[in-house]
């Protein structure tokens, strides 16, 4: 959480609130990343895959399972009428991919 709040400091109020509850925490960093992936914010989306992609590979066993089920499963890349959003698709670090889509394809 010191990354995050280091390198996004304007979510680090949201993180205080979840008192160290790691899956809401992860919860408010997915908000953070979406809203940006929405707001085509390049630059952040980058960072925040790329700091999603090095605690899901270098993480213990409950980083790995709440960056799978609490930010990756529920990123959306599908474009709307008023917002694309398949363009943070090829961002997106192939580790994470292998994992939004053996969720999805479940569905």
């Amino acid at each position: 959480m010191k990354e995050l709040k280091e390198h996004f400091p304007a979510i680090t109020k949201d993180l205080n609130a979840e008192e160290g509850l790691l899956a809401f925490e992860v919860e408010v960093f997915l908000r953070y990343a979406q809203n940006c992936i929405d707001r085509a914010d390049r630059r952040s989306v980058e960072a925040c895959f790329e700091i999603a992609r090095k605690y899901y590979v270098n993480g213990n066993a409950r980083m790995r399972d709440a960056i799978d089920t609490c930010f990756v499963e529920s990123l959306n890349f599908r474009d709307t009428k008023k917002i694309s959003r398949a363009w943070a698709w090829d961002c997106f670090p192939d580790v994470l991919k292998e994992l939004y889509t053996r969720f999805h394809s479940r569905l």
